[in-house]
């Protein structure tokens, strides 16, 4: 998962805040990204009716901001190497050192853990071929040629692999093509990714096997890469009032819920709902000054954000049985209803990812500050390439 500073849309900061990388996200951001994982959460962990449609809208949304986080600092990095500043190889190693420092870490940690455990014990979809596949980011494509497998509890590790893919293929393609042509870049991706859904759904492919598609997802990432191409786009005070914000992320949530029991239906249109998504995301780098960012700026939503990668990938292996099991190794027993059951599930996996973001993660975002801090800031690379009539500050 991508983070987006406070830096990042509205001013260019000097390099020397790469060592505090953590520290000035801009506002409503993590807010959104809590909702997100939210929704994933509640569509593994809940029998709800079509539960499933929720968690594909927040990782939808995951991709789309994403999307928009990687388009900007590419962007901008780009316009370095036209200007003559950095070369293009220097910038492709920076962002893949940065990149690899925020995702890999944990990633690879929680796999490893699995697979000391599995000389002990076995888990279902992790076998030895299959944890091979996870390691080398390849969940989804493995998902797409077993749809109806049974994954076990890894099967959400499909995003990730999808959004390692797009940074292999895009990074390149940006840093290698002039800064002008990210619109038609992305826009291609974009017109890829419906082509691919049109085509899997005229072929009658199994919906799981549609949902983790590569191309499809690419797409939404595309859409992010979009929004964060109309940085000189003066919208009008309407589109990014707080009214428009707060219909744009209500029908985020709505949609889902209104449209996600009709399954087929749901299949084939439910993806184009990334569009939504990068609208809320414009409205919200857009315009700061409203309630809606205030609601999102609030400590819950913020902290939970903030932390979100972890809880992502952690949410899945937290369970209230295996709770149970361990005061049953004390000799004691507990039970609860199935609101107290997602209650203890949602504590302990916010505890775990908060003492990971804390004492993991936000120290090896630190040390790829000071890596890469000779050639500038992500935070301010996003800035230039979506702050309206913002150049890159001098470093």
């Amino acid at each position: 998962m991508a983070t987006i500073y406070q830096g990042a849309i509205f001013a260019v900061q000097p390099s020397r805040t790469m060592v505090r990388p953590a520290e000035d996200r801009i506002a409503g951001f993590d807010g959104v990204r809590a909702i997100a994982v939210l929704m994933v959460f509640i569509s593994h962990k809940t029998t709800l009716p079509h539960h499933d449609s929720y968690g594909s809208v927040g990782v939808w949304l995951f991709l789309v901001l994403s999307g928009m986080l990687i388009s900007s600092i590419l962007s901008e990095m780009r316009g370095k190497v036209e200007a003559g500043t950095q070369s293009k190889w220097r910038s492709m190693g920076d962002f893949y050192l940065r990149r690899s420092l925020r995702i890999f870490p944990l990633y690879y940690a929680c796999l490893g853990v699995f697979a000391l455990a599995s000389l002990f014990t076995s888990f279902v979809g992790f076998s030895r071929m299959e944890a091979t596949i996870y390691a080398l980011y390849g969940t989804n494509i493995y998902i797409a040629m077993t749809p109806t497998g049974d994954h076990g509890h890894f099967g959400h590790l499909w995003s990730l692999s999808a959004e390692e893919q797009f940074y292999l293929l895009f990074a390149p393609i940006l840093l290698f093509t002039p800064r002008k042509y990210l619109l038609r870049i992305c826009v291609g991706f974009m017109l890829a990714g419906a082509a691919m859904l049109a085509w899997l759904v005229s072929v009658r492919t199994h919906p799981n096997a549609i949902h983790v598609d590569p191309l499809i997802a690419f797409g939404m990432l595309g859409v992010g890469g979009f929004v964060a191409s109309l940085k000189n786009l003066k919208p009008r005070a309407w589109l990014v009032s707080a009214q428009a914000q707060a219909a744009a992320g209500l029908t985020l949530i709505a949609i889902p819920l209104v449209f996600g029991y009709y399954r087929d239906t749901w299949n084939v249109w439910g993806p184009l709902t990334c569009t939504v998504a990068g609208l809320f995301l414009f409205q919200i780098a857009r315009n700061q000054q409203t309630p809606v960012v205030a609601f999102l700026n609030l400590w819950p939503l913020r902290s939970l954000g903030r932390v979100s990668y972890a809880f992502y990938i952690l949410h899945q292996f937290v369970h209230f049985y295996e709770v149970q099991a361990v005061f049953h190794k004390l000799h004691m027993n507990i039970d609860g209803s199935p609101i107290v059951q997602l209650a203890v599930e949602l504590f302990i996996t916010v505890a775990l990812a908060t003492l990971s973001w804390h004492f993991f993660e936000r120290p090896l975002l630190r040390l790829g500050a000071r890596l890469t801090a000779r050639e500038g800031a992500e935070a301010s690379s996003a800035a230039a390439a979506l702050s309206p009539g913002r150049q890159a500050a001098t470093r």
